[in-house]
């Protein structure tokens, strides 16, 4: 008897060790998705912080720099904002307490209440626009004196530099007979010292991507120093929201795409949107229509 005693503790002390080390690789193997969780406890407060961190970075491309088109240190749109906590969380702080308490009916019932709340934080960000058909509310007098027609009959802000060693981008539209609008174009001027064959426009408009891709492309050079690039396209109906968009945006990054693999990125001045929405209402109420 006293052997078949020694067999079973001698069994037992050899199984320990093995579950141990059975459970600690479990959880080493575990997938990390499934893993607790330290920095989740409060995602607002992560949140928060990318969104501090993408505040700062559109703070520093709103600094002037010599050359309107240069890159240097250039980083946009590169924050990824952690999730905002849902409801989820209170389901499981809930099952917990019950499981954890006892209560009376009336007294679940509430807590209940409480816990089939929706406290999940509120964000308010931009969303992506979309096209509406809303009334100017200025008149044509009231935005002429902010216009010119140059010698081909394109009306324009005042404001802009048509030549070639300028950077600009803004709508414009030819002024026929009596007035009478001609398609609303979209324009865009570049000039640096080193060419850059622009194919594909990238309006990153309050945190969201509109594409654009010119058909219209010219470009030469200025004294054997400068390179000139130009695009100037009709507007469609497809282009609806990203003329609204920029009519109506609170901030604008310009990225230009090259053939060359490389690529111009600019943050728009404010002077510029307003003049995109401007001309979009005097457009409209010449009688243009997209």
């Amino acid at each position: 008897m006293m052997r078949k005693y020694i067999i079973l503790l001698l069994v037992a002390l050899l199984a320990v060790p093995v579950g141990m080390a059975s459970v600690a690789r479990d959880d080493d193997d575990k997938d990390p998705s499934i893993k607790p969780g330290i920095r989740r406890l409060h995602p607002e407060r992560e949140r928060a912080k990318a969104v501090k961190k993408l505040q700062e970075q559109m703070s520093r491309k709103a600094e002037p720099k010599a050359d309107p088109w240069d890159t240097s240190d250039e980083v946009w749109g590169t924050v990824d904002l952690p999730p905002a906590a849902s409801r989820d969380s209170n389901a499981v702080v809930g099952h917990r307490l019950k499981l954890h308490t006892t209560k009376t009916p009336a007294e679940q019932a509430a807590l209940d209440s409480l816990l089939g709340g929706d406290y999940s934080l509120t964000e308010y960000g931009y969303r992506r626009m979309t096209w509406r058909d809303l009334p100017v509310t200025t008149t044509i007098e009231q935005l002429m004196p902010g216009f010119e027609v140059d010698e081909a009959g394109d009306c324009h802000s005042r404001y802009v530099a048509r030549d070639k060693s300028s950077n600009e981008v803004y709508f414009t539209f030819a002024m026929g007979e009596d007035s009478v609008p001609g398609p609303l174009r979209l324009r865009v001027q570049y000039c640096a010292d080193d060419p850059l064959d622009f194919d594909q426009l990238i309006f990153n408009i309050d945190g969201y991507d509109y594409p654009f891709y010119p058909s219209n492309h010219e470009g030469g050079a200025i004294d054997d120093v400068y390179y000139w690039e130009c695009s100037d396209d009709v507007l469609q109906p497809v282009h609806k929201d990203l003329v609204y968009a920029l009519a109506h945006s609170n901030w604008i990054v310009l990225k230009l795409m090259s053939t060359r693999g490389i690529h111009h990125v600019k943050m728009l001045t404010d002077g510029q949107r307003t003049d995109f929405a401007h001309t979009l209402d005097l457009y409209r109420l010449l009688g243009g229509r997209l």
